[in-house]
């Protein structure tokens, strides 16, 4: 919902800010007072195209700024949410044109595109006036109103993943199929590259047994001389550890003599012999088993290269080489019995297809019930707004099959009995169209998505008998949204929420368009205005009275 307006140097406007409210909103001014500025100010925000030419003059740029209430708005939330904008329930919409033409655009202070602003602003305010588009005019909106109408929701869920597991089958097949177009040549490559890898019989542990080995061996030489010189060291030569460790054992035997007591001293003693007698003989078999063979050192390299051209080739360790292997082995026998899976998966397709088609069937059932219903109720509001000789209805016809169905759905119009019917946004124009969507939304209240809807003059045209059924009818759309109206007639005027009221004033020798929030005597001179004109007689004050009563 909007819920402020911010407009500066756009055209008339040095600076205008509204606050709009619920309900039913309606915007009255003179002819060339500046209302449909303020229409042109919100269009501008929500992503019209921009002109130069509405700069203020004498001025450097204009600017736009909007707050939304959105707190029942998924729609827009999660179009925020995909662009990582942060917002609660209100966001701030700010659009800025230089004279140099550059546009800016911001959601919550954060810069978007102009596309970004036309994609969420189409689920924050629908236009209904003439040339603009609104989402009522698309096919898919349709589409979706009907559905809604219909309780069609877990029937498309349905569709929706049946349709999924369709377009996986079909590229399951279209996979085969192009894999057969070049089979001898994929069997060649795929079964000499499982030879490849079977040949090299590979271990999942032995990468790290041969890292743990090739030091040894590069290095046999070296190992096995250090681990002499400790062996002569701790036993073999002249006053090794072994020796002295003995002299000691023999002079802590005199301590004793001497009454000294040496029990902790010769377990000390006795342990530190036999720990390094046990090191003695793991250094010993180390020597031992050193294997300085060439061959062995050279078979293990090849083996290491062996392993890192596989894993260049098929997989970044020993696992997924051999995985590999495994996909390799079911992809050939995929090949090798490519008619039997071609037959297997064209049948799934056709079993998935045909369940489809009975979901499609279903929905479009549904569809053109409850088609009939609203084309009926339509036409039924039509005639209560002086258009009796309106014909509507909503055309189905069968198409492709897509997740939605295979219906081509759209709504059809004509503004005479008799005459052909066509798509509603290229036959209605003018406060027509207004009154062809006020009739729509009416209808289908309940299942219409956008919080906000501005009719443009929707009067035009019309009677006060006529526009008395529209203020009516545009009352009670505005409990369910936020309706803002542009009129010219006293009879719309009369059942507003709010009424704002757009004129011009001179200062300094310019005409400034300002904006006002009238209250309850004011809006009763402003309606006995727009009935008896510039004058105001004591007669039109009686009946802006009588009319805003019976409100």
């Amino acid at each position: 919902m909007l819920t402020t307006l911010t407009v500066k140097n756009y055209a008339l406007i040095e600076s205008i800010t509204i606050d709009f409210k619920k309900g039913l909103t309606v915007i009255t001014g003179e002819t060339g007072a500046g209302k449909s500025i303020i229409m042109d100010s919100i269009d501008l925000l929500l992503g019209a195209r921009a002109s130069t030419t509405i700069i203020r003059t004498g001025t450097t740029f204009c600017s736009v700024v909007a707050e939304f209430n959105i707190s029942n708005n998924f729609n827009v939330k999660n179009i925020l949410s995909e662009l990582s904008i942060d917002a609660d329930d209100e966001i701030i919409i700010r659009r800025q044109i230089d004279v140099a033409g550059k546009s800016k655009a911001f959601i919550n202070d954060v810069s978007v595109s102009v596309n970004t602003l036309s994609n969420i602003g189409k689920h924050l305010v629908d236009f209904y006036a003439q040339h603009k588009s609104n989402m009522l005019f698309e096919q898919s909106y349709q589409r979706q109103i009907v559905d809604n109408m219909a309780g069609n929701d877990s029937l498309l869920e349905q569709l929706s993943e049946k349709y999924d597991e369709f377009e996986k089958l079909k590229k399951t097949k279209e996979e085969i199929e192009k894999a057969n177009t070049d089979r001898e040549r994929l069997l060649d490559l795929y079964k000499y590259q499982i030879n490849e890898i079977n040949k090299a019989n590979l271990n999942s542990d032995e990468e790290g047994k041969i890292d743990q080995e090739l030091p040894k061996l590069k290095n046999a030489e070296k190992i096995k001389n250090v681990t002499n010189e400790m062996l002569a060291v701790l036993y073999k030569q002249d006053h090794s550890v072994m020796d002295n460790l003995s002299v000691i054992n023999k002079q802590i035997s005199l301590l004793e003599k001497y009454g000294v007591n040496i029990e902790t001293i010769s377990e000390n003693i006795n342990s530190a012999i036999s720990e390094i007698d046990d090191a003695y003989k793991e250094i010993e078999s180390l020597s031992n088993n050193m294997d300085a063979s060439p061959e062995k050192l050279d078979s293990m390299q090849e083996r290491q290269q062996l392993i890192k051209k596989l894993k260049a080739k098929y997989g970044k360790d020993i696992q997924e080489i051999i995985d590999y292997g495994e996909q390799l082995e079911e992809k050939v026998k995929d090949l090798e019995n490519y008619d039997v899976n071609i037959d297997k998966i064209q049948k799934e397709i056709d079993a998935v297809l045909k369940e489809i088609i009975k979901i499609c069937t279903q929905i479009s059932d549904k569809r053109k019930k409850v088609a009939k219903k609203i084309s009926k109720q339509i036409i039924s509001e039509l005639a209560d707004l002086n258009m009796k000789n309106s014909q509507f209805e909503i055309e189905i016809k069968e198409g492709d099959i897509s997740r939605t169905g295979f219906d081509d759905l759209e709504f059809m119009f004509s503004a005479n009995k008799g005459e052909a019917l066509y798509p509603l946004a290229d036959v209605a124009s003018g406060g027509e169209i207004s009154r062809v969507l006020l009739a729509l939304s009416t209808a289908i209240s309940g299942n219409y998505n956008v919080d906000t809807i501005v009719f443009d003059e929707i009067d035009t045209g019309t009677s006060g008998k006529t526009g008395e059924k529209i203020g009516k009818k545009l009352k009670s759309l505005s409990k369910e949204r936020q309706i803002i109206s542009i009129s010219h007639l006293a009879q719309i005027a009369s059942n507003a929420d709010n009424h704002i009221k757009i004129y011009k004033e001179a200062e300094n020798g310019r005409n400034i368009t300002k904006a006002k929030v009238l209250n309850d005597k004011e809006r009763v001179e402003e309606i006995a205005k727009i009935i008896s004109g510039e004058k105001v007689t004591e007669h039109a004050i009686k009946h802006a009275e009588e009319m805003l009563s019976d409100n």
